[in-house]
């Protein structure tokens, strides 16, 4: 079995929205685990069945009717169920089809919360299953439930997963590896996240299943520095008196941190080993400056750079950015993009024409700032001597790896990732062991600190108060709303009816716009532009402007659901504003009830400031088990990964390395081999 199409239940819909998911091969339906189960596992006779309690019955449809509701559109399923010890009630809503599928006579398994009503025990809306030999699926045990999307059901989804855990697969880890670690193999591991015995049952297999992740990430990395090592690169003679004039330029000061990882980085590039470094910083930290220095430095030697960014409203950030610094460099005041000098950036999207691929193929530009557009084919440079990654996890090593080959030479430019995603410093060298390390720990001076609110839902108008004196001072607000979903309609709608609300209450005069996933690019940017020039008070967006956006004049963060949120996501939410010497504000607001260990968890964010010392306070609140806590971290390829759990980290570090020291090329190991290809090349851009 090859294909999804081969599972029986998945026609041609379910396999287009499994593709929406990232899931194309049966193996990667098994790697779709579940976000939670539900405990049906306690079975009861009916009799023995008690209020309060969620129960799994067995039993025989006696009776089943439909009952509409008189002036509402609704329709009740009633239906009983009987076993030797007596029956049960049982009702569903809108379920016509109930009455063909449960007819009486039928065997079944309900499972559900038990309640008194008037007329003795019910269950409402229960789990159903038509009884039949062999283990049962959706009741009876504990049930996942998993992520959906479309025409996708969990119960379509569950026997297609149960489908191919029923075929025989093969364990990649090597036996020495599964041995020291002490894991279970793989197919153990996989049919215990999917349907295990029991609770504890699956946090060995996540243990199995993450130890994985990790195992490969260091890998691909380790392999990738190797091969690294192996080329050579351009010699970039320190262009230190031109770098000097653009720092004096300024009209601030650099931090003692920018000026170290600056000439870290000048002196990595006047060597023939290409350079592999990571630039690690706090939101607002000043890592933009420091990439404009090596650009600059690269530039002055007649060579090319290219700054490849994960999304399109971020490359255009950063291409206004640079176009302001290295206009004030050149001590002019031109609009950015009219590019009348050669260290004036350009930007390039898949709108661009030839002409601008002809400027960048004979050199007539310098500066190339872009997302994956740089990475097609007909991008062709010349001398490229440095590629900047921005939010470099976001990133797989093959995508790194193409820039790399982009240089039209037989050498390879230099590579400098950035990110500011907050990593304790303890992991950072084991988690970027394939780069060297620069880390800016020191913010600009000026900067005011951010006055973080927790918000309750208690109807109080108070907090718009502060929101509207600031937009009335002429200042502007982000408002963000979380991925309830991993649909692009429900994305789209939560976005939407937080901005209605908006509009009709609180903000009602001011001028508001939406930012979601379905929009086109052009009209994304067209509104982002609109917000950056001051023509919209407030932007109700989703975390598309997570990363990178800098408006200076925005001064108030309101994050709406910010318990579905990570505290490093909520920290870069925050990081949008703050970007002057103005206060600003981040208000906090959960979805209605919210148990006390989440409100202990976003006051930690409200008590840090630096991001680095808030990775270290998750950490200490989360523990390293918390396998869901780093879902939203952005890391490709990591679905149960955490990547707190530092020993786990190091392990799988270790045995890598150990690995890679005995058969360099896996050619003793073709099963790794395999598993590494299909996951580097599974890693895509976001």
């Amino acid at each position: 079995m090859t294909t999804l199409d081969q599972i029986p239940g998945l026609g041609a819909t379910s396999v287009a929205d499994l593709g929406r998911l990232g899931i194309k091969t049966p193996f990667d339906l098994l790697e779709h685990y579940p976000s939670r189960y539900e405990d049906f596992s306690s079975r009861r006779l009916i009799a023995d069945a008690q209020s309060g309690e969620v129960v799994t019955v067995a039993g025989v449809i006696t009776s089943i009717k439909a009952r509409p509701i008189t002036g509402r559109k609704l329709t009740l399923i009633e239906g009983v169920i009987t076993d030797a010890t007596g029956s049960l009630n049982v009702i569903w809503f809108n379920q016509k089809f109930l009455l063909k599928t449960l007819q009486p006579g039928t065997r079944v398994l309900l499972s559900g919360a038990v309640e008194w009503q008037k007329r003795g025990l019910q269950m409402k809306s229960p789990a159903y299953e038509i009884q039949r030999s062999g283990e049962s699926t959706h009741t009876g045990r504990i049930v996942p439930i998993y992520p959906l999307i479309g025409s996708l059901t969990q119960k379509r989804l569950r026997t297609a997963v149960k489908f191919v855990l029923g075929h025989p697969s093969m364990d990649w880890l090597p036996d020495e590896v599964r041995r020291r670690e002490g894991l279970i193999d793989l197919p153990t591991a996989l049919r215990q996240i999917h349907f295990p015995d029991n609770l504890d049952a699956t946090e060995v297999a996540k243990k199995r299943l993450q130890f994985d992740e990790l195992f490969l990430y260091e890998l691909a990395h380790l392999r990738s520095r190797e091969d690294l090592k192996k080329l050579k690169a351009p010699v970039i003679v320190e262009a230190i008196d031109e770098v000097k004039k653009f720092v004096e330029s300024l009209p601030f000061d650099l931090t003692g941190a920018q000026r170290k990882a600056a000439w870290q980085i000048i002196q990595d590039m006047a060597r023939s080993e290409p350079m592999n470094r990571l630039l690690e910083g706090d939101v607002g930290s000043g890592k933009t400056l420091v990439a404009a220095m090596a650009a600059l430095n690269a530039v002055a030697s007649g060579h090319q750079t290219a700054i490849l960014a994960p999304t399109e409203i971020l490359a255009e950030q950063h291409y206004r950015t640079l176009s302001r610094l290295l206009d004030v460099r050149a001590g002019r005041c031109a609009r950015p993009g009219q590019g009348d000098h050669a260290g004036s950036p350009v930007l390039l999207t898949r709108s661009h024409g030839k002409d601008r691929l002809d400027d960048i193929a004979n050199g007539t530009v310098k500066i190339i700032v872009g997302t994956h557009a740089l990475l097609e084919d007909k991008v062709a440079f010349h001398k490229l001597g440095l590629v900047v990654v921005d939010e470099q996890h976001r990133f797989g090593v093959k995508q790194r790896q193409a820039m790399t080959t982009k240089s039209g030479e037989d050498i390879v430019p230099h590579l400098l990732s950035m990110t500011a995603t907050p990593i304790p410093r303890t992991l950072a060298l084991t988690l970027y062991g394939d780069l060297d390390i620069s880390v800016l720990d020191e913010m600009p001076k000026g900067r005011k600190m951010i006055r973080t609110k927790l918000v309750r839902h208690d109807g109080s108008d108070a907090v718009f108060e502060e929101v509207r004196r600031e937009l009335d001072a002429g200042r502007q607000a982000f408002f963000v709303c979380p991925l309830i979903d991993v649909s692009d309609e429900i994305e789209a709608k939560s976005v939407i009816e937080l901005a209605e609300s908006l509009k009709k209450g609180p903000l009602k005069e001011y001028k508001l716009a939406v930012l979601h996933g379905q929009m086109k690019s052009e009209e994304k940017q067209k509104i982002m532009q609109a917000f950056c020039d001051g023509k919209i008070d407030a932007l109700v967006s989703t975390t598309v402007i997570e990363v990178g956006v800098d408006v200076p004049n925005a001064t108030v963060m309101f994050v709406e659901g910010a318990e579905r949120f990570g505290l490093a996501q909520l920290h870069q939410l925050r990081g949008r504003v703050g970007r002057s010497d103005l206060p600003s504000f981040c208000y906090l607001r959960p979805s209605g009830f919210v148990p006390e260990a989440t409100y202990a968890r976003l006051r930690a964010l409200v008590e840090c400031q630096n991001g680095f010392e808030l990775a270290e306070r998750d950490l200490a609140l989360r523990g390293p088990g918390d396998v869901y806590g780093t879902v939203q971290s952005g890391f490709p390829g990591f679905k149960l990964a955490d990547l707190f759990d530092a020993p786990m980290i190091a392990r799988a570090r270790n045995s890598a390395s150990d690995l890679l020291r005995k058969d360099a090329g896996l050619v003793e190991h073709p099963e790794v081999l395999a598993r590494l290809g299909e996951y580097v090349r599974r890693i895509h851009f976001e």
